[in-house]
């Protein structure tokens, strides 16, 4: 009976088990008949390195693609994009071949550009049946995309340059001396050969007319052409040509981007509207994003618009912010400011929506130049990332904490030139990579930085070292870029923000002479600045340029724990390594008397150090000598909890060990603290000593 039993189960079972094998195998006349997904052929499918019959770039800027057979096919589709560009944006190539084709080259394409590269099998029986894409992968599947990068050109003579730029009217100058004799550009009796200017509209309004300019032997005899008829507040493309040159991208000399110039308006009030998603309406948040990526691309609006937040009302970015145009974002409430929330929800892969501003932009087709922006400027606005997670509370399946900035750039992004970059009054929250980052091998040049009055708290711990970037992270790519020409940070507090570094361009590049650093840093308060690892330096910046400046002046230190708390309390100075022509004025810098390590506040690399730092040859290089390079405790020391209401982390361990009761950073109003140089003189952030009564 029991064996009659277990053969009626067994019969139960496999009937089970094809019924649904039936329904997972039951295919549509489509699925059934589609033609076979064809690939490119690279190493991400062969595993093969180095495969000379594998797709790849040739003659420096010419595309070698090439691709399997699918036998039956009626032909085989293939498409080209930029990088920066989307599939459903126009193409730059969308051909088909016959079904023998299995290889083609793409030539004279645009010089240290990225392309993506997607092909489709073609059926005979209708496009219905047509396969797959193959290349339409993205970042997260490798394995399903095509992606090159065109070649490097040899350096280009800088022949033109613009001057003179109104609404409408701009003067376009050149210079045909040939003067180098290693040159592969075209010459002749001294001269290098060009016969047109060309001003172009950028893809940013790319409705404008082109305007050519045949160059006349008067005009080159004179050196220059002007060109009228332009739009205000559009953005030109203006090349010289040889078109004696087959190539098109080697017809041109250096290129040059303009915005043309503009009015701004009145100030913008931007409304407080909430959309209709559920996050919107949980946090009562009005979109941002698209507002502001709309006016990078409208020539309506000029450069150094004033755009206004609404007084304590909830903002958010809903996308990357792309900033390829000046201007100012802020709210005039100093006392209710505005808050940005740079993302809200989670990815269809459960990564947090973490957005950031981004300086420039990728090029589009033809934009080999470079791009000017005018100031951009924030003040007054709360900034946070509240589904941002850290190393300390890290979801499940996570290994490092949210891969987000304040302000970031695409490693792909045009050379440009900002005038300034401002701050003033905002805190910022939950940016856990870092804050200010450039990448990319372009040249990045930032006029002016100014940093003031601004909150660093709840930031940082990307790993369990807390790296990640730094506040101002150089990438050390170019020896023409400097993100530190003329840095201020100043009156602002970093409390227990575990990013890598504060100020970093470790790269050993060959700095032309007139490259310098200027940077100050004075009247900040730093509690428990990244003591998660060592070193962790203020200043990481052995390589430096000759003849650059570093001032740090009265700025407070503070290391602080509970009792029984047995975190690491590591802060490092300085690594400064080339001392000629350098000048420090450092000086009033000081420091609580608790965590010191062999007397004074770092646990290396301190400001005095003869090797690292302005103790170089007995403190010589700094202003005030040796004796002010020393972070001073005061005549009569003073402990954290002495001096401050409640200034320890809230937690030992865990989640919350890096977070502090910001209320409780306020001075103590006691004789200790009134009578303390760290009052007296005005050393720190200002905002923490007006509960003390004089």
């Amino acid at each position: 009976m029991k064996k009659i039993y277990y053969l009626v189960l067994i019969a139960l079972m496999t009937s089970g088990f094809y019924a649904c094998q039936k329904d997972l195998i039951e295919l549509s006349d489509i699925e059934k008949n589609r033609m076979f997904m064809t690939m490119f052929r690279q190493q991400a499918n062969s595993g093969v390195s180095g495969d000379p019959k594998a797709s790849q770039v040739v003659n420096t800027n010419d595309m070698y693609l090439t691709w399997y057979g699918v036998e039956g096919a009626a032909g085989y589709r293939i498409q080209m994009k930029l990088q920066a560009s989307a599939w459903t944006d126009p193409l730059l190539l969308d051909t088909i071949v016959g079904p023998d084709v299995l290889k083609m080259t793409i030539e004279d394409l645009q010089y240290t550009t990225i392309y993506n590269f997607a092909i489709q099998v073609l059926s005979p029986k209708g496009e219905a049946y047509n396969s797959l894409w193959y290349g339409y992968g993205d970042g997260s599947h490798n394995d399903d995309r095509c992606e090159y990068r065109m070649g490097d050109r040899v350096p280009v003579p800088e022949i033109i340059g613009l001057q003179y730029v109104t609404k409408t009217s701009l003067r376009v100058n050149f210079d045909l001396t040939y003067v180098t004799s290693d040159t592969v550009f075209q010459h002749e009796n001294g001269k290098f050969l060009m016969d047109e200017i060309k001003v172009e509209p950028s893809r940013t309004n790319p409705e404008l007319p082109t305007i050519s300019i045949k160059l006349t032997d008067a005009d080159k005899a004179r050196g220059y052409v002007d060109v009228d008829g332009l739009t205000s507040n559009a953005v030109y493309v203006v090349n010289g040509l040889n078109n004696n040159i087959k190539r098109y991208w080697d017809r041109l000399y250096n290129t040059v981007m303009i915005r043309m110039k503009g009015d701004p308006g009145t100030p913008i009030l931007i409304p407080h509207v909430v959309d209709t998603s559920a996050l919107a309406i949980q946090y009562n948040a009005s979109r941002l994003d698209t507002i502001l990526n709309n006016y990078m691309n409208d020539n309506s609006l000029a450069e150094g618009t004033i755009f206004r937040l609404e007084p304590g009302k909830n903002y958010y970015l809903g996308s990357t912010v792309t900033i390829s145009k000046g201007l100012t974002i802020e709210c005039t409430d100093e006392t209710q400011r505005a808050q940005v929330l740079m993302g809200l929800g989670y990815s269809a892969t459960n990564d947090a929506l973490a957005y950031n501003f981004s300086f420039g932009r990728n090029p589009l087709p033809g934009e080999l130049g470079g791009i000017n922006i005018q100031a951009i400027v924030f003040k007054n606005i709360k900034f946070d990332a509240p589904f941002a997670w850290k190393y300390v509370s890290l979801p499940t399946g996570k290994t490092s904490g949210s891969g987000n900035y304040f302000i970031n750039q695409y490693s792909g992004a045009m050379p440009f030139v900002c005038e300034a970059f401002e701050v003033h009054n905002c805190d910022f929250r939950r940016m856990t990579r870092g804050w200010v980052r450039i990448q990319g091998p372009n040249r990045k040049f930032i006029e002016k930085i100014v940093v003031d009055k601004c909150l660093f708290y709840d930031m940082g711990v990307y790993d369990n070292n807390g790296r990640g970037y730094q506040y101002f992270s150089g990438d050390g790519t170019n020896d023409k870029s400097n993100i530190f020409n003329n840095v201020k940070v100043t009156n602002n507090t970093f409390c227990d923000s575990p990013l890598d570094q504060l100020f970093s361009e470790a790269a050993n590049r060959a700095w032309p002479a007139t490259t310098t650093w200027n940077i100050e840093l004075s009247n900040n308060t730093f509690i428990n600045f990244s003591t998660r690892s060592t070193p962790r330096y203020l200043f990481n910046m052995r390589y430096n340029p000759s003849n650059s400046r570093f001032t740090v002046k009265k700025n407070l230190f503070v290391l602080t724990k509970a009792d029984g708390d047995t975190r690491s309390m590591y802060m490092a100075g300085m690594d400064i390594r080339n001392f000629n022509g350098v000048v420090f004025d450092i000086a009033d810098n000081y420091s609580t008397n608790t965590n010191l390590s062999n007397g004074q506040i770092f646990t290396s690399n301190g400001f005095n150090s003869a090797t690292q730092g302005a103790g170089y040859q007995g403190g010589v290089l700094n202003v005030g000598g040796l004796e002010q390079t020393i972070v001073k405790l005061g005549t009569n020391p003073i402990s954290p909890t002495d001096l401050m209401e409640d200034p320890n982390p809230i937690a030992k361990t865990g989640a919350d060990m890096h977070k502090h009761n910001m209320d409780g950073l306020y001075l103590k109003n006691t004789n200790a603290v009134r009578t303390h140089e760290i009052y007296t003189l005005g050393i720190g952030d200002p905002r923490w000593r007006k509960n003390v009564t004089p």
